[in-house]
């Protein structure tokens, strides 16, 4: 069964990446301005938010979608087609934009980059040499998909009663987190997130491990789901519980942004969604138009950062830019808000055509096992040649 809603999710919590990272462009001619719109994203915490939707949402989905017998080969084939080509093309892109600025490519964090393994050490200099920052989060999908055979073994294995349990473990383990790191992380240098010192940031944010948890946490949201155990939670409790969660953070250190509190909030509201799918109801995430968008957000994903950045270069008159390596352009108030808007339709229109000339084509040629023939019956791409 389809969850659509779910895949309208995914189109919500792009939006929310995007307006995060469009806080970096300094479009604002009127500093007030810059700063409401500054508050209304929250000092990045939608960001955040966002990303842990992200990797709950794809612990569920590919639990609900997992069929019993496939080969594991045949799974981590099928996800490194996902995520590889798009990944590896963005990179390039990225990196000749960095020649092109007459930069010297440092190749060691840039190829710890282009191979996902940018997270799996502290070192603040291989991450603030990011060509194509939001591609961190793939480091983490690399590890959830490693583990993902075994884990769904287990998920399976569990009695019924302990799922729940197991949940909100998790999401406690989430929580508790950075108290547990402030008096043994906190004294190091500061990060250059606003978020504690840089080995808390690391060991909260970005180690693959941590973050998996998340991934785990929507494997279990998904079997509860699937075998109707799901409470009366609808769309609207777990809506609001999200926003409360969002204002609630701008009250407690900044550590806890990261990801601390978000994971239960973000699997009540996909379980809500999901549940809501099963027995029928509609919800303004399952338009059409919505589930559009939500089978771009992976393109517009790896995509934006490179495409905002080129955008505003080019309209501050120079040819290639990145973060901080070209002099912008600010506007007025309402043109930086339509700038804004078009640098969204622009993403979102080079979202389209990576999605159809590099992500379709990936997954039919490469994603899936070849057919095999019967015995004693010629191949069928023989029998073509032939």
């Amino acid at each position: 069964m389809t969850l659509p809603s779910l895949e309208g999710l995914r189109a919500v919590a792009v939006v929310f990446v995007f307006a995060n990272h469009a806080l970096l462009l300094p479009v604002f001619s009127d500093p007030s301005a810059h700063s409401v719109f500054n508050t209304l994203t929250g000092n990045g915490r939608v960001g955040f938010l966002a990303v842990s939707v992200f990797f709950v949402l794809s612990g569920f989905v590919l639990t609900w979608s997992a069929k019993p017998g496939r080969r594991t080969v045949d799974f981590w084939r099928r996800r490194l087609m996902r995520i590889g080509p798009s990944h590896v093309l963005i990179a390039v892109v990225a990196l000749g934009q960095f020649a092109a600025a007459g930069d010297t490519i440092r190749w060691v964090p840039a190829i710890a980059g282009v191979l996902l393994v940018q997270t799996w050490w502290p070192d603040q200099d291989v991450m603030l040499y990011q060509f194509n920052g939001p591609s961190w989060t793939l480091s983490v999908d690399l590890l959830c998909y490693a583990l993902f055979p075994l884990l769904i073994r287990f998920v399976r294995r569990l009695d019924h009663r302990a799922l729940w349990p197991w949940l909100l473990g998790l999401g406690v383990t989430a929580a508790l987190l950075p108290v547990i790191s402030q008096p043994l992380l906190s004294g190091y240098p500061p990060s250059f997130y606003p978020a504690g010192s840089w080995p808390q940031m690391w060991a909260l944010c970005f180690f693959p491990p941590v973050r998996t948890m998340e991934f785990v946490m929507g494997m279990l949201l998904a079997r509860i789901v699937a075998e109707g155990r799901w409470p009366r939670i609808r769309v609207l409790p777990a809506v609001l519980l999200n926003l409360a969660v969002f204002l609630l953070l701008a009250h407690l250190p900044a550590v806890f942004m990261v990801a601390a509190l978000y994971p239960v909030p973000a699997a009540l509201l996909i379980g809500a969604l999901a549940a809501g799918d099963r027995s029928g109801r509609r919800s303004i995430l399952d338009t059409r138009f919505m589930m559009w968008l939500g089978e771009l957000s992976f393109a517009f994903y790896i995509v934006h950062i490179t495409v905002i950045f080129a955008a505003h270069a080019a309209f501050s008159g120079q040819l290639v830019g990145y973060m901080g390596r070209y002099t912008p352009t600010t506007f007025s108030t309402p043109v930086a808000v339509l700038f804004i808007l078009g640098l969204y339709v622009l993403c979102l229109a080079v979202a389209w055509v990576l999605h159809r000339t590099v992500e379709v084509p990936a997954m039919r040629r490469w994603g899936s096992p070849k057919a095999r023939p019967a015995p004693g019956r010629p191949h069928p791409e023989r029998r073509l040649r032939t």
